[in-house]
């Protein structure tokens, strides 16, 4: 099949170039061929011209131009055409998957040929004032969200009252103990340090400080990390902790380990990406308008 689908892409460009018709094989073999300009052999209805000599010798001989190659060159022409009449002959050009093969080479074609020239044009130099408006227009995309390092110690009393109760009282022990211990106090990257073990359910967190890292305001996915971000955005200061909260996700005390503000990516720092991106959308748009061209230049007759 491999052998079938090359003899047939090879027959398509045949067929393009040399405008072939299906006729019977010449049964005596034709004479030795002068090369020069226009048709140099023909098989049956199949020709072959000086511009097919000069393709293959590009493609198969990398661009030999020697007599000997030229000869060599011609005879494997000649096969390749008695080949492709032989084709025709037994009907294959009507064969589906030939049919799909020639497409697919015409529109490749025509598009290195037609279409790339244009996406070639409209890919120039793009003023550093678009890219100014542009940059502007899409400012958010290049902020960097205001994030808090956060440390919590949390309790989980479901939906029991007299549970919610005890671990109110549990954490705003922590909270006192915290508050009484300067050494703590002034190292905010310890977290809550040894309390987290006594004080706290969170297992990812539990045995490291209570820390559980960098949140943005938003926090994460899930509602646990929501409701600690929004508790940790609260406070101001790093180091800061909170009072004890009480929420459906459960009793916490959050502290703010470090804050790291937003930042702004200068112009100069991403205009490239900028730039690359607008070409990309100017070729795109060039390549939908062409798509858009043929259809509209061709339209469909459906015959069922």
């Amino acid at each position: 099949m491999k052998e079938l689908l090359t003899v047939a892409a090879v027959l398509a460009c045949l067929l393009a170039l040399g405008s072939c018709r299906r006729a019977p094989v010449e049964q005596a073999a034709p004479p030795a061929p002068e090369i020069g300009a226009g048709g140099l052999l023909r098989v049956g209805s199949v020709t072959v011209t000086e511009g097919d000599l000069e393709y293959h010798l590009r493609e198969k001989h990398a661009g030999r131009d020697d007599a000997a190659t030229r000869r060599k060159a011609l005879d494997e022409l000649a096969r390749l055409a008695a080949f492709s009449q032989a084709a025709l002959d037994a009907g294959l050009d009507s064969d589906p998957v030939f049919r799909a093969e020639m497409a697919r080479m015409l529109v490749a074609r025509l598009k290195e040929t037609v279409l790339a020239p244009q996406l070639k044009s409209s890919a120039v130099v793009i003023p550093v004032e678009r890219l100014r408006e542009i940059y502007k227009a899409q400012s958010s995309r290049f902020q960097s969200a205001e994030k808090r390092q956060i440390a919590v110690l949390w309790l989980n009393p479901g939906a029991d009252p007299e549970r919610l109760s005890r671990y109110q009282v549990k954490l705003a022990q922590a909270r006192e103990w915290y508050l009484n211990h300067n050494d703590l106090k002034e190292h905010p990257e310890q977290g809550f340090s040894v309390l987290s073990v006594d004080y706290s359910e969170h297992a990812a967190s539990r045995y490291k400080g209570g820390v559980v890292g960098w949140l943005e305001r938003d926090g994460g996915m899930d509602p646990w990390s929501k409701a600690v971000a929004e508790v940790a955005f609260s406070l101001k200061e790093p180091g800061e902790v909170s009072a004890v909260v009480s929420r459906p996700e459960g009793v916490f005390l959050v502290r703010n380990m470090a804050v790291q503000q937003a930042v702004t990516r200068p112009f100069e720092a991403v205009a490239p990406e900028l730039e690359r991106a607008e070409r990309q959308r100017l070729m795109k748009s060039a390549e939908i308008e062409f798509n858009q061209s043929i259809e509209g230049k061709y339209p469909v007759v459906w015959l069922k």
